[in-house]
């Protein structure tokens, strides 16, 4: 007779997620944004909100309630690196707790969820800053 032993469950969970994926997972999203919008689109991005870089770099341009505002490139605020952080956390988490309540634990399965989840949700939300952003009216005046 097989004695069956249970292997203890080592890694820290929240409603059954596994923190350490969660926290694997951010880092991954976290560094993937930074790869797209910090390094290769960079300009593009900035300029569909409406933000703007001198020839030289050093100087940013956006347009606020009383007007255009120039600041010196870098200077905001570095809290907001760190909200942009705990929102992947918050959508990994998400992600794991719904996969949990699903019973997907297969590579595959997983993939697939994830590519119905962005499409679904992702891809729309992020149309809303362009539908309705005054961004996609205004042209640059030469």
């Amino acid at each position: 007779q097989k004695k069956i032993i249970k292997r203890k469950e080592t890694m820290p969970r929240i409603a059954g997620v596994n923190l350490l994926g969660v926290l694997l997972a951010g880092i991954a999203v976290f560094f993937i944004g930074f790869i797209f919008y910090g390094l290769l689109f960079t300009e593009i991005w900035a300029n569909g909100l409406g933000m703007y870089m001198s020839a030289d770099g050093k100087e940013i341009s956006y347009l606020t309630a009383d007007g255009v505002t120039t600041l010196a490139a870098g200077a905001g605020e570095p809290i907001w690196i760190i909200g942009g952080f705990v929102i992947s956390l918050v959508i990994a988490y998400g992600i794991g707790w719904h996969m949990k309540q699903k019973n997907i634990s297969k590579l595959p399965s997983a993939v697939l969820m994830a590519l119905w989840i962005s499409l679904l949700f992702g891809v729309p939300l992020m149309a809303y800053t362009l539908v309705y952003s005054p961004w996609h009216d205004v042209e640059e005046k030469k």
